[in-house]
């Protein structure tokens, strides 16, 4: 009996334990001290010591214990983790439910497997081992179940924010689902019992297949578009600068044709003409002049372009490089980094008074390390979800694309990038191990 008491009470610790490393995957903690981490385990402790000991004066299974533990849970992920209120208790809610749905389902299973009409009674109030293993079976379920949803952390966290809605839904129905489904440990006839776990499970099944499927439907309608929109951005982005550099290419390249003509201008002492043809060829030769800032001849052609935007906007765009650049990152990962960071970094100086348009823009080579930092003014408030800035435009599928393009093309080159903004400084700072 001891053993089995402490087998059960390591996976009540699992259960709790459970629930706050799902919090902790899905969010960011507060404060770093180390009297906070020493609080926080207390109080994980303490919701630990109470489960233990419903088990063993309640039974397995209380619905009222389940809220407390939900209501308890939810305050201390508030207190401890940057995630709201609301979201604190979606998750712990969907979590517990979830685990005492798995535990009543597989009593009803087991109960039909043996045919004992006591068999239910006897696994709430009576430790033993069928109880221990029901327990060890629901989570690890769901265990797996959370494995998956870490590993696929990004895509669940964007689509419960997306959706929350419906997961408000299918916490209200699995409730009303438990509420019914724990008759299965009161003193009823068989055929009342089945009509509760075949309707409910059944209901709550159909539901979840339902809402998956209607999630993914929009969701890859939504990752096609945006897939499609990238790509052209992307496309567009890179033609526009090799259109730029053959252009430029190609006046150099007539030079020599050009010193032919006023060789034989001047020699014939057609001075006059001679003027007129150097006004006629300096046009297109000062459109392309460009500053030469690497030996990557895109990365040149993209920050000139891009100065030369900024100027006609009325932004100070500040550059300072550093690196020859010849790495084996491709052409078109630098006109998605650059060119859409350049682009926003534009966009919002537009909007701030005409003496504070300035950008800040570095990049620099270490060894094989590339930093990139970015930085400019931006006026209203800004806000980061799900990792990235939240826009205001109305197009906010187009308006993402950009930044999608440069997180991919980061990505890609094996690279970090991370936000900040204060004092009303957006700064975007990348870092590149190709």
């Amino acid at each position: 009996m001891t053993v089995l008491r402490i087998g059960e009470g390591i996976l009540c610790i699992t259960e709790i334990v459970g629930i706050f490393y799902f919090l902790f995957m899905f969010s960011e903690k507060r404060d770093t001290r180390k009297w906070k981490d020493g609080l926080l385990y207390l109080f994980v402790a303490v919701v630990c010591g109470l489960l233990i000991c419903q088990r063993i004066t309640s039974g397995l299974y209380s619905r009222y214990f389940m809220l407390t533990c939900i209501g308890i849970s939810s305050a201390i992920a508030y207190l401890f983790f940057k995630i709201t209120f609301w979201r604190c208790f979606l998750f712990v809610s969907l979590y517990f439910e979830t685990v005492s749905f798995f535990d009543l389902l597989l009593v009803y299973v087991w109960k039909l497997a043996v045919k004992e009409r006591d068999f239910a009674e006897n696994i709430q109030l009576q430790m033993s081992m069928e109880r221990v293993i029901i327990m060890a079976l629901s989570r690890v379920i769901f265990l797996v179940i959370v494995i998956c949803m870490v590993h696929s952390r990004v895509t669940v966290r964007k689509v419960f924010i997306k959706y929350k809605k419906i997961f408000i839904v299918f916490v209200l129905l699995e409730y009303i689902g438990l509420y019914y489904c724990d008759q299965v440990f009161v003193f009823m006839d068989n055929r009342k019992i089945d009509i509760y776990f075949v309707f409910f499970p059944l209901l709550l099944l159909f539901v979840m297949v339902w809402t998956i499927s209607f999630i993914l439907y929009f969701e890859k309608k939504d990752e096609i578009a945006a897939i499609h929109i990238r790509s052209d951005m992307m496309g567009k982005n890179y033609q526009d600068m090799v259109m730029l550099y053959q252009q430029r290419g190609a006046i150099f390249h007539d030079i020599k044709n050009h010193l032919l003509i006023l060789y034989a201008l001047m020699d014939e002492e057609e001075f006059d003409k001679a003027r007129q043809y150097i006004r006629k060829i300096q046009e297109p030769i000062k459109e392309l002049d460009q500053r030469r800032y690497t030996e990557n001849c895109i990365i040149n052609s993209i920050i000139n372009d891009k100065d030369k935007k900024a100027k006609l906007c009325g932004v100070s765009l500040n550059i300072k490089v550093i690196g020859n650049f010849m790495t084996t990152i491709e052409d078109i990962d630098w006109c998605a980094i650059l060119a859409n960071l350049l682009d926003n970094a534009i966009e919002a100086c537009e909007k701030v008074p005409a003496e504070e348009r300035k950008i800040e823009f570095c990049l620099v080579q270490i060894n094989e390390m590339i930093i990139l930092d970015i930085s400019n003014p931006y006026c209203g408030t800004l806000k980061l979800m799900d990792g990235k800035p939240h826009t205001l435009k109305e197009d906010k599928l187009l308006h993402g694309i950009g930044l999608e393009s440069v997180k991919y093309a980061v990505e890609k080159n094996n690279g970090t990038m991370e936000y900040s903004f204060k004092e009303h400084i957006f700064r975007v700072n990348i870092v590149l191990l190709p």
